[in-house]
């Protein structure tokens, strides 16, 4: 069966679906991304008793997955688009996806990312590129998989999310410069 869409995922939500145990069940169906940043950040999970290792290095060694980069310079200058209320909450793992993401960005292939975190969402709520983001609970949906998963993994949170960014960028908060209109505080 060939694979659906790109997807980019958060460390978070790699460290999810191995919990969920449905890693294999996602690989199987999608073309996954991760940023090498989160391939480091994505190590092991506690199953309440023991600390779970997990190991990358056979999916992205027979190109079950594949991991991405982008340089140091294109990360900065993504992050100086950004006021400190923004960067602040953006972890090194989804800066390096997001500036991934959204440089290659490509229509005729689109490539979504998938994160538990609320600011992953407001970044792509605030540059008008909320289709770019889509919620775990949504994935395993569409591979027929309905589990029940953290808020922070639904729909309904990557939505509040990304409108909560859209609104932050009409009152001219979260992205620098003339183009983000007047201030009127956080």
């Amino acid at each position: 069966m060939p694979k659906s869409r790109l997807v980019l995922l958060d460390a978070n939500v790699v460290i999810g679906l191995f919990e969920l145990k449905l890693w294999d069940a996602l690989v199987a169906r999608y073309e996954v991304l991760i940023a090498e940043t989160c391939v480091g950040e994505a190590l092991w999970y506690e199953d309440g008793e023991h600390r779970i290792d997990i190991d990358l290095t056979p999916y992205i060694a027979d190109n079950r997955i594949t991991t991405v980069s982008a340089d140091l310079s294109a990360v900065q200058a993504f992050s100086k688009r950004f006021e400190p209320n923004y960067l602040e909450k953006l972890d090194p793992g989804e800066l390096e996806s997001l500036t991934h993401l959204l440089a290659t960005e490509n229509p005729a292939a689109p490539c979504q990312i998938c994160s538990g975190d609320r600011i992953v969402y407001r970044v792509l709520g605030n540059l008008g590129k909320g289709e770019l983001g889509i919620s775990l609970e949504e994935l395993l949906s569409a591979i027929g998989r309905t589990v029940k998963v953290g808020r922070m993994f639904t729909k309904a949170f990557r939505e509040e999310a990304t409108d909560q960014g859209f609104k932050e960028r009409m009152r001219g908060l979260g992205v620098k410069g003339p183009s983000a209109g007047p201030k009127k505080g956080w």
